[in-house]
């Protein structure tokens, strides 16, 4: 029974290298998600890691080296005003609000980040409530090696949304499979194969029907670097299709967040 109860709440401390990690920047109402990685510590540096934060962060690999090449071409106006900790796991989709990243540097001159949060649990998080982006492109999807045509609304690391425009046809008790098309230069090309199944339906206010999906969770390291490369692009003005408008001028966004990370370096010197 005790494994069939619903966990709303995740220790810090229980996130591990197999789950998928990423930090949600917000600067006014935009919002990026940057997709890193657990960094999996030898015992000296796990020992040097417990004795400086004990059970109350996580380690991650260096962020702004992951992204810096990509992020710099964003711009934006304002600062970063908060920074919260996405983490999927087998339990489910948990979220950290108003985290604090501290680089560290071991004694062997390896430099990470540190995860912080304000407060040690976090909280179950509606996977729906993921940063989305808008297709507006048909694409198939397959079911038991039947495939239809439908258009793909949006899309997130945990979800997609589409219109079967003759009506429902796809089983909403099956798993299905959507084949996943970009527009490129040369054309069409499949990015990949994802597994979903459908979660609630309703009226298009365009004809036929509506079908909101959960992705597998397998599927969402992949994603979290897919949705974050095209909002990037979508910034940049190099697509149209996430509806975010590009601000030509502005401080850039990389250099907000690496001051965000000074600021906690300075916060945490004080302490």
């Amino acid at each position: 029974m005790d494994k069939e109860k619903t966990i709303t709440k995740l220790h810090i401390s229980e996130v591990t290298e197999k789950a998928r990690i990423s930090v949600q920047a917000t600067l006014e109402n935009k919002k990026l998600e940057l997709p890193t990685e657990y960094a999996v510590l030898n015992e000296k540096e796990q020992e040097e890691f417990t004795t400086k934060f004990g059970n109350k962060g996580i380690p991650i690999e260096n962020i702004i080296q992951m992204w810096q090449n990509s992020v710099r071409e964003v711009d934006f106006t304002g600062s970063v005003s908060k920074l919260d900790l996405i983490v999927v796991n087998d339990q489910g989709v948990f979220i950290w609000e108003n985290i604090k990243i501290y680089k560290f540097t071991f004694s062997s001159g390896r430099a990470i980040h540190v995860v912080l949060p304000l407060l040690e649990e976090g909280n179950k998080y509606n996977r729906r409530r993921g940063v989305r982006i808008n297709i507006d492109k048909v694409m198939d999807v397959e079911q038991d090696d039947i495939t239809y045509s439908v258009i793909v609304r949006d899309l997130s690391y945990c979800g997609v949304g589409f219109v079967e425009p003759l009506g429902s046809q796809i089983d909403p008790n099956r798993e299905f499979i959507l084949h996943l098309l970009e527009d490129t230069d040369d054309g069409e090309r499949e990015v990949g194969k994802f597994f979903g199944r459908i979660i609630n339906q309703k009226e298009d206010e365009n004809g036929g029907v509506f079908s909101g999906c959960t992705i597998s969770s397998d599927h969402a390291a992949f994603l979290q670097r897919y949705i974050a490369t095209k909002q990037i692009e979508a910034i940049r003005g190099k697509s149209n299709q996430s509806g975010i408008k590009r601000i030509k001028t502005g401080e850039f966004w990389k250099e907000d967040i690496a001051e965000e990370f000074s600021k906690s370096e300075e916060d945490e010197e004080q302490e």
